[in-house]
């Protein structure tokens, strides 16, 4: 369950980068600091942000508080391809819709970090993003 809609954001210290650099490897992507406050998850690792295939934004509320945003149109695809029986496993992986921007789902790593990696590991895995 998620229990809030992230608000804000807080910058990244050095050791928060040992965090990505998991969350990231459980995905199996790679990852690239965007700005003080924001990381990128991405499907290929390259230094041209065109070639990168950034799918995913990692972002810190809280000194433990992290939580990702993705869009919702790559989680929406990506569900139809688990219930159309391409991959059955983790079909209740899908977060509930919190939004932040129309077109956006912000996916809790506080409360369900397993469900935030399958679901982002599925629209890396995918032709989607």
């Amino acid at each position: 369950m998620i229990a809030k809609q992230p608000r804000r954001t807080m910058g990244f210290g050095e050791q928060d980068e040992d965090f990505i650099k998991k969350l990231a490897g459980d995905i199996g992507c790679h990852y690239s600091k965007a700005n003080e406050r924001t990381y990128n998850l991405n499907k290929f690792n390259s230094d041209i942000q065109g070639e990168m295939g950034v799918f995913a934004w990692v972002h810190k509320e809280d000194r433990d508080y992290f939580w990702v945003a993705t869009r919702k149109i790559w989680v929406e695809q990506a569900k139809a391809k688990v219930l159309s029986g391409r991959k059955m496993a983790g079909i209740n992986c899908f977060p509930r819709d919190i939004q932040h921007a129309e077109d956006s789902v912000c996916l809790n790593i506080k409360d369900d970090y397993q469900k935030t990696v399958r679901v982002l590991s599925m629209i890396n895995k995918s032709s989607l993003a």
